[in-house]
């Protein structure tokens, strides 16, 4: 480095002095910047989501639990402001939730008493389990307000694909009307079961999985 390179005053141009001001000059220039601009939240490194995360206290049920996806831990950072600013109302449950995957999401007000309401949600492509449920619950018991209770929520699925029937018999063409689907036991109340632990006499545990094959 010559001294038309650097700024140095006239005393500190040694040799040693010019060795350590060209070494920090190196350094710098080779730091990417853009890794450095870590609230452009579309594009920094997904190793410090976690700790933005953090430093926007969103941690645990406040949503970073259930933001399994890079996708949805960036949309859940960018609405950390909005999520806070409005925390104990609808439109904050709706929010956090939109950002986890669920942006389909009814809120009814009032349903057995003015302080109670519930949720109907469109799990889309999301898997429904018992502990999924449990964390949507959590959030929403993070994100309402402390006089509100929560009744439940009722889960719906959606196709978008149409549904045909064909019959290629003989006989003739085939035509459905009605197609019913029961979840829950096969038994009825005829006194033929008894409360022996043989049978599940509801339907809160049960699995229903439908496969549809083009």
């Amino acid at each position: 480095m010559n001294r038309l390179e650097n700024i140095l005053p006239d005393p500190l141009q040694l040799p040693h002095i010019e060795a350590f001001d060209l070494l920090c000059k190196q350094r710098l220039d080779a730091l990417q910047l853009d890794k450095l601009l870590i609230y452009l939240i579309n594009s920094v490194d997904a190793k410090a989501l976690y700790y933005l995360a953090e430093q926007f206290d969103l941690l645990g049920y406040k949503g970073w639990k259930l933001a399994d996806t890079d996708a949805k831990k960036r949309a859940l950072i960018k609405n950390a402001i909005e999520l806070h600013r409005y925390k104990g109302t609808i439109y904050a449950i709706r929010k956090a939730l939109a950002a986890l995957g669920y942006p389909n999401v009814t809120i009814t007000e009032h349903v057995t008493h003015w302080a109670t309401f519930k949720l109907s949600l469109n799990i889309g492509n999301n898997t429904l389990t018992p502990s999924a449920i449990a964390d949507i619950e959590a959030v929403v018991n993070e994100y309402k307000n402390v006089r509100s209770h929560f009744w439940g929520i009722q889960f719906q699925v959606v196709f978008d694909d149409s549904l045909s029937v064909t019959d290629d018999s003989d006989e003739g063409y085939a035509d459905l009307d009605t197609d019913s689907i029961f979840v829950g036991g096969d038994f009825r109340y005829d006194g033929t079961y008894y409360y022996d632990g043989t049978k599940n006499y509801s339907s809160d545990t049960d699995v229903l999985t439908l496969q549809i094959i083009p």
